[in-house]
């Protein structure tokens, strides 16, 4: 067996190095490129419930896309928003992030509080967060937030880096489909609803999306077309790890298998049938070899 948790690269290579890879019971969670999807029924009111229902989204958001500086598979990685209101929302989430305490992770910010965004573990991840918004910007982005992508401490051997708001980013651009593992935030303005399904059935990756609505009719239909496609869909919610007790899975490029307590022993073991035909004395001599067999004692 091989339970492997990392990047799809490194599970074929593993795989591949193994004498007999076709023996393998794999059991892979790789990488994503989850999906913030937000429904223009969010802005269709202005009044108090509306609004308290923004302020909730906009927390998940921050969450959901920096928490752990971006770093975990099951972060938001690309958020998709009607094209009407995406630049009001790339504001709205500038002035979110640009109020996160940016650190070393014991600094305190006040009583029990400290850093949220921390250092990344080595230059190649900050190179690679400087190409993706390069990239990005060449192509007409923007950052968004005051001071985003900067090296906090400079560019020599510091690994701090201020997160990026990348807005518009558009299908040409790198941070559109590479996993960028980071504190970096693209946001992807759409005209039709059908621009976020092409990219959901023709993307590489099928580990979790999140929906964020306030109508249920047009939810209804994106479950219905997710269904097939990612191992979780949240609702106004980040997407994040399940509890141990609930299933965590994907499809595609992002996971092979099941991981929660009771999938995790299925994943990794192979049933045994002891079968007779219900003829003659045969009931009568399994039920004898049951007193005398450990396996069979342990199945029945």
């Amino acid at each position: 067996s091989l339970a492997f948790i990392g990047g799809s690269n490194a599970a074929d290579k593993l795989i591949k190095a193994h004498p007999e890879p076709h023996r393998l019971k794999l059991f892979l969670q790789l990488e994503a490129k989850n999906m913030g999807v937000y429904l223009a029924d969010l802005w269709s009111s202005d009044d108090v419930d509306a609004r308290t229902h923004m302020e909730r989204i906009m927390k998940e958001t921050v969450a959901g896309t920096l928490s752990y500086n971006g770093q975990r598979c099951t972060a938001l990685k690309l958020l998709f928003v009607p094209a009407q209101h995406a630049e009001q929302f790339a504001t709205t989430l500038a002035k979110e992030v640009e109020a996160m305490s940016v650190g070393l992770p014991w600094e305190s910010t006040a009583p029990n509080k400290y850093s949220q965004i921390t250092p990344l573990p080595n230059r190649g991840r900050v190179e690679y967060m400087k190409a993706l918004i390069d990239d990005a910007v060449s192509k007409g982005a923007t950052i968004v937030n005051k001071n985003g992508g900067t090296i906090v401490g400079g560019e020599g051997e510091s690994t701090l880096m201020i997160p990026a708001i990348l807005y518009p980013v558009t299908s040409d651009m790198r941070a559109y489909d590479e996993e960028q593992f980071g504190p970096v935030v693209p946001i992807a303005p759409y005209d039709s609803i059908n621009e976020v399904l092409s990219y959901a059935h023709n993307g590489k990756y099928g580990q979790q999306v999140s929906l964020f609505t306030s109508n249920s009719k047009p939810t209804a239909n994106l479950v219905d077309q997710f269904s097939t496609v990612f191992g979780k869909i949240n609702i106004n919610a980040q997407c994040g790890r399940s509890p141990d007790t609930a299933p965590f899975s994907g499809r595609r490029s992002s996971a092979m298998g099941v991981m929660s307590v009771a999938d995790a022993l299925r994943e990794f073991s192979v049933p045994t049938v002891v079968s007779y035909k219900d003829v003659g004395g045969n009931e009568e001599l399994v039920r004898g070899m049951e007193g005398h067999s450990k396996f069979l004692k342990s199945a029945s």
